[in-house]
C-alpha cells in the first residue's frame, strides 16, 4: 500500500506540474496585461520578502519528519501526541512573530525595494507586503496537518488537494482581473485559499488519520535537541533562498521593474523547472528518513539516490532539451511581447544551474537524515556570498543574463564540484557510481540535443498550438531514442506498468 501511495503521489505530482503549467499559459499573461509590467514586477519583488519571512520555521519541517519516523517505528503514540503538540504550538508562535515583522517592514518599503521604485510602487509593494504576512502567519500553524499528511505517506489526498488550490486560484482571479481587480486581490485571494486547504487538511488528520494530540507538556529538553538539529537546516534554507532570490532583488535595486519583469518569467519557468526534481524526492522523504533510523547500509541509500538520480536526468533532461527547442517562441507568446524576448536565454541559463544539482535532490535528505547538514549550510553559505559579490558587477554590466551567470558559475563550483566530494567522503554515498549511471544516459542524448539545436534555430514566431506540435516532435524524438539506448529495464518497466494495467483493464472488460 506505501509503495502504491509513493507511485501515486509521484504521478500526481508530475500531473499537478502539467496542470500548473497549462494554467500557467492563460493565467500568466492576462495577470501582465491587466497588472501591467510594473505591477506585475511590484508584486514579484514582495514574494521574496514573504520567503525571507518564511524561513523563520525553516529546518522544522524536517525536524517533524525525522523525529515522527523515530517515534513511529517503535509504535510509540505518547510521544507522537506529544510531538504534534509541540508543533502546533511552535508554529502558531513563529506564524504571529512572522506576522508582526511584516507589518514592521511594511512601513520601510522606500529602504527594502529600493529607490528605482516610484512612490506609487513603494506604497503597492507595502501594501502587498501586509496582505501576505497574515498569509504567510496563518499558514504557519496549518502546515502541521500538511506534514501530518505526509509523514503518513497518503499522497493521493495531498496532492489532490495541491492541483485543487493551483486550479481553483487561476479560475477564481482571472474573472476578478478582467472585472479590473488588481494584485492586492490576488494575495486576498491567496490569504482564502490558504486557510479553506488548512481547514480541509485539518479535517482530514482527525476524521481519516485520527491525529494524536497533546498539549500536557511543552518538552523544552526535546526542542532544544530539534533546535540542534535544525539550525544548520535553517542557515542552509536561509542561504539557498538568498541564493535564488539575489539576482531579483539585485535588479530591482540596480535596473528598476522592467528588468525584474522579464527576469521573473525565466525565474518562474525555472521553479517550473525544479519541481519536476523534487516531485519524486519529496514522497520519498519519509522513507529515507526511515531507512537511515532502520541502519540500512550505504549501499542500500547510494541505490535509492542513484536510481532516483537517473530518473530525474532523464525527465529534466527532457524538459531542457525541449524548452532549448521551443522555448524562445514559448516565452514570447507567455509573457505577452518581443520584449520578453530575452527571458528565453536567462532562463536557459538558470535551468542549466538547477540540473545538475536537482538529479541529487534525495541526497539532502540522506545527508539530513543522518544529521550532517553542517557542512552543506556553510558551503552554501559561500556560494550565496559569492554569488551576490560576482552578480552585482555582472547585473550593472549585462542585467539579467549578467545576474544568471553569476548564478551558474557558483552554484556549479559549489553546489556541484565540492558537495560531490562531501557525499562521497562523509555522508558515504557511492558518488563515482552515480555519474557514471548517468553517464551512461549521455550517448543517447546526442540525437535529440541535435534535433533541439535544429529546432530552436528553425521555430520562430509561432502559435501556441505550432510549439505544441513541434515539441511532441521532440518528446517523440528524445523518447525513442532513450528508450532504446539509454533507459535500463527497471525504468523501462515504469513506462510498462502502467500502460499494461490500463489496456489489460479495458481488455479485460471487453471480455465480459
Amino acid at each position: 500500500m506505501k509503495g502504491n501511495q509513493i507511485k501515486i503521489g509521484a504521478l500526481l505530482s508530475y500531473a499537478s506540474m502539467a496542470l500548473s503549467t497549462v494554467i500557467s499559459l492563460v493565467y500568466t499573461p492576462i495577470m501582465i496585461s491587466n497588472l501591467g509590467d510594473s505591477e506585475y514586477a511590484v508584486y514579484n519583488l514582495v514574494l521574496p520578502v514573504i520567503a525571507y519571512l518564511n524561513l523563520l520555521g525553516a529546518g522544522l519541517g524536517s525536524a517533524y519528519v525525522r523525529y515522527y519516523s523515530r517515534y513511529k517505528v517503535v509504535k510509540d503514540k505518547k510521544n507522537m501526541a506529544k510531538l504534534n503538540g509541540m508543533f502546533l504550538i511552535t508554529y502558531t508562535i513563529l506564524g504571529i512573530v512572522l506576522t508582526c515583522l511584516g507589518f514592521f517592514l511594511s512601513y520601510r518599503g522606500g529602504f527594502i525595494f529600493g529607490k528605482k521604485l516610484s512612490e506609487e510602487e513603494i506604497a503597492l509593494a507595502e501594501h502587498l507586503l501586509r496582505i501576505m504576512s497574515i498569509n504567510a502567519g496563518l499558514a504557519f500553524p496549518l502546515s502541521v496537518f500538511d506534514s501530518h499528511v505526509n509523514i503518513n505517506e497518503r499522497y493521493l489526498f495531498q496532492k489532490l488537494v495541491s492541483m485543487l488550490k493551483t486550479v481553483v486560484n487561476p479560475l477564481v482571479m482571472i474573472p476578478l482581473l478582467l472585472l479590473g481587480f488588481r494584485s492586492p486581490a490576488m494575495a486576498w485571494l491567496a490569504l482564502i485559499i490558504t486557510v479553506v486547504s488548512g481547514v480541509v487538511n485539518m479535517g482530514y488528520c482527525f476524521r481519516k488519520l485520527h491525529m494524536p494530540i497533546s498539549f500536557k507538556q511543552y518538552d523544552f529538553s526535546l526542542l532544544r535537541e530539534m533546535l540542534g538539529y535544525t539550525v544548520y537546516i535553517f542557515i542552509g534554507v536561509v542561504v539557498e533562498n538568498v541564493n535564488w532570490s539575489i539576482d531579483r532583488l539585485l535588479l530591482g535595486w540596480i535596473c528598476g521593474t522592467a528588468a525584474v519583469a522579464t527576469y521573473v518569467v525565466a525565474s518562474q519557468l525555472n521553479v517550473y523547472y525544479l519541481s519536476f526534481a523534487t516531485a519524486v524526492s519529496n514522497v520519498l522523504t519519509p522513507r529515507v528518513h526511515r531507512m537511515v533510523a532502520s541502519r540500512c547500509s550505504n549501499r542500500d541509500l547510494s541505490d535509492l539516490f542513484i536510481r532516483v538520480g537517473r530518473l530525474q536526468f532523464i525527465l529534466l533532461t527532457a524538459v531542457f532539451l525541449g524548452f532549448i527547442a521551443v522555448g524562445r517562441p514559448f516565452v514570447i507568446r507567455w509573457g505577452g511581447g518581443d520584449r520578453f524576448n530575452v527571458s528565453y536565454p536567462i532562463a536557459i541559463i538558470l535551468m542549466a544551474t538547477t540540473l545538475l544539482p536537482a538529479i541529487q535532490t534525495v541526497g539532502i535528505e540522506i545527508q539530513r537524515a543522518k544529521n550532517l547538514q553542517k557542512f552543506r549550510t556553510f558551503l552554501y553559505l559561500a556560494v550565496s556570498v559569492g554569488n551576490a559579490l560576482v552578480s552585482i558587477p555582472f547585473t550593472m554590466k549585462w542585467g539579467g543574463i549578467g545576474a544568471a551567470c553569476g548564478t551558474i558559475l557558483l552554484t556549479f563550483i559549489g553546489n556541484v564540484l565540492i558537495m560531490n566530494w562531501y557525499y562521497q567522503k562523509r555522508v558515504g554515498l557511492d558518488i563515482p557510481r552515480f555519474w557514471k549511471e548517468i553517464a551512461s544516459l549521455l550517448p543517447s542524448m546526442l540525437v535529440p540535443l541535435g534535433t533541439a539545436l535544429l529546432m530552436a534555430f528553425f521555430v520562430h514566431r509561432q502559435s501556441y498550438l505550432t510549439v505544441f506540435v513541434w515539441g511532441c516532435v521532440f518528446l517523440l524524438v528524445y523518447g525513442a531514442c532513450l528508450w532504446r539506448f539509454g533507459m535500463n529495464e527497471y525504468e523501462k518497466s515504469l513506462v510498462r506498468g502502467p500502460f499494461r494495467r490500463l489496456f489489460g483493464g479495458y481488455r479485460g472488460k471487453r471480455s465480459m
